[in-house]
C-alpha cells in the first residue's frame, strides 16, 4: 500500500502519531543537520517539526539540546518515512530537498536544540550560535533590541512612561522587535511613515535570559533579523525591559 498525505492535515496528523510513539516528547526549538565543514545544510526554526520527529524517532531523541551522528542507511530511512508528505503540493519541503541533496554523505550529525544557554556539544553550540546570530549582548545580562514604531504606538509606549509596549491587536499574533538599528531605521522610514505618516526607532534592553528564549530569525539577508514574540509572552516580556525605552530616531 502506498501512504500517501495530501493534505496540511494528513500531515499533522502523521506528526502526531511520530510525536504520541515517543515518550516524553517535546519538539525542538531548531533542528538541523551539520556538515563536516561546519555548515548546515538547512536550519528549521520553529517549523519542520514532522521532520524533526521522524529523525527523532530513528535517533532516539526525546527533548533536549542533543546531537547524533546520522548515517546513510538512517538518512535513507528518514527520506522514506518523510516521503508521503511530498503528495501535499499546498505546502513547500524544503527538508526532502535537503536530504536527498545529502544521501551518500558521510560525517552528517543531526542537531537538536531546545535551549540557547552554553552546551559542551560542539556541534548544539554551533547550531545555538546560528540562532544568536547579530545579538548585542551587554557584560550587564542584558540585550539590545530595535522596535521601528508608527505614531499610535509610540503614544501608547509614552503612556506607559516608557516602559512597556502595547498588546498586539487580534490580527497581530507575533511581535517583531529587531536586532539592529540600522534595519530598524529602514522599516520605520519606508513602511510606517508610508502606513500613518511617520516613523519612529526606539531602543531598548532585556534580560538576556528572556531573549534567549527566541531564536533568532532571518527576515532577508544576515543583517535583517529579528526576534518573533508570541503576541500572549507579550506582557511578561514587558516585565523584563531594563530602563525605559528610547526613541533614538524618528522619519
Amino acid at each position: 500500500m502506498i501512504v500517501r498525505w495530501e493534505t496540511v492535515e494528513e500531515i499533522g496528523a502523521a506528526r502526531r502519531r511520530f510525536e504520541e510513539a515517543i515518550d516524553g516528547y517535546a519538539p525542538p526549538m531548531a533542528h538541523a543537520i551539520l556538515l563536516p565543514g561546519g555548515d548546515f545544510a538547512r536550519i528549521n526554526v520553529g517549523d519542520g517539526l514532522l521532520p524533526a520527529v521522524i529523525l527523532a524517532t530513528l535517533l532516539g531523541h526525546a527533548s533536549g539540546n542533543a546531537s547524533y551522528p546520522l548515517d546513510s542507511a538512517t538518512l535513507d530511512r528518514a527520506l522514506e518515512l518523510l516521503a508521503p508528505a511530498e503528495a501535499c503540493t499546498a505546502v513547500p519541503h524544503p527538508n526532502l530537498g535537503a536530504w536527498r541533496w545529502l544521501r551518500g554523505s558521510d560525517e552528517l550529525i543531526a542537531v537538536f536544540v531546545s535551549s540557547l544557554e552554553p552546551s559542551a556539544d560542539p556541534a548544539v553550540s554551533a547550531l545555538a550560535g546560528r540562532l544568536l546570530g547579530g545579538r548585542t549582548e551587554n557584560p550587564d545580562g542584558t540585550t539590545t533590541l530595535w522596535r521601528p514604531v508608527g505614531p499610535a504606538e509610540l503614544d501608547l509606549i509614552a503612556q506607559s512612561g516608557y516602559a512597556a509596549f502595547p498588546p498586539r491587536l487580534p490580527d497581530q499574533p507575533i511581535f517583531y522587535p529587531v536586532l539592529n538599528e540600522a534595519y530598524a531605521a529602514r522599516i520605520a522610514a519606508e513602511w510606517n511613515v508610508a502606513a500613518s505618516g511617520s516613523g519612529h526607532v526606539t531602543r531598548f534592553r532585556v534580560a538576556t535570559d528572556v531573549a534567549r528564549r527566541y531564536p533568532s530569525r532571518q527576515a532577508g539577508g544576515r543583517e535583517i533579523a529579528e526576534l518573533w514574540i508570541p503576541a500572549a509572552d507579550l506582557p511578561e516580556f514587558n516585565t523584563h525591559i531594563v530602563g525605559p525605552i528610547e526613541v533614538v530616531s524618528s522619519f
